[in-house]
């Protein structure tokens, strides 16, 4: 279903949360993996800018593309260059290039309207992508994993309890 999986990183924690779900569905699904990153630079009225440097973006995806190739998956990455407000056609028109069953991206946990007047790159994808966008918002923290397991725990006696009443 997923043989082709792109996921498109930044450098905010919410985009590096993305490679243990990532892994997991690539492993599921015996995936090859494409790392993406896309550098954004603004015009200004003398000069082009970024606010990252090549060797931190490059860094970035060599350590993204290392440690999904450390579960065992077969892993490559790239560091592209586009003009700020075209990220998202970047990696939607990457996608298409590669063939990517599947866009594994971030979120900032923006609401639908800050999206919009924030031009969250997410929601654009989302509007733009002809393929499955799986937006990961990472690792569950341990307090609602604990939570849920103890949820689990206190329900079990109860259907326990009504089935055997029937």
């Amino acid at each position: 279903m997923f043989n082709r999986i792109l996921v498109a990183i930044d450098g905010a924690d919410h985009s590096r949360q993305v490679i243990p779900t990532t892994v997991a569905i690539a492993r599921q699904f015996k995936s090859d993996v494409y790392v993406l990153h896309v550098s954004e630079h603004d015009r200004g009225r003398a000069a082009v800018y970024s606010t990252e440097t090549p060797a931190e973006v490059t860094k970035l995806v060599a350590d993204a593309v290392k440690a999904i190739r450390a579960e065992g998956i077969t892993a490559k990455g790239d560091v592209m260059d586009a003009a700020a407000g075209h990220v998202a056609k970047y990696i939607v028109d990457t996608a298409r290039t590669i063939e990517a069953n599947l866009i594994v991206m971030g979120s900032r946990g923006l609401s639908d309207v800050e999206g919009l007047f924030m031009g969250s790159v997410t929601h654009q994808v989302l509007q733009q992508a002809n393929t499955a966008v799986l937006i990961a918002r990472g690792p569950v923290p341990a307090v609602e994993k604990a939570a849920e397991k103890t949820a689990e725990k206190a329900a079990e006696p109860v259907v326990a309890r009504n089935l055997a009443a029937v």
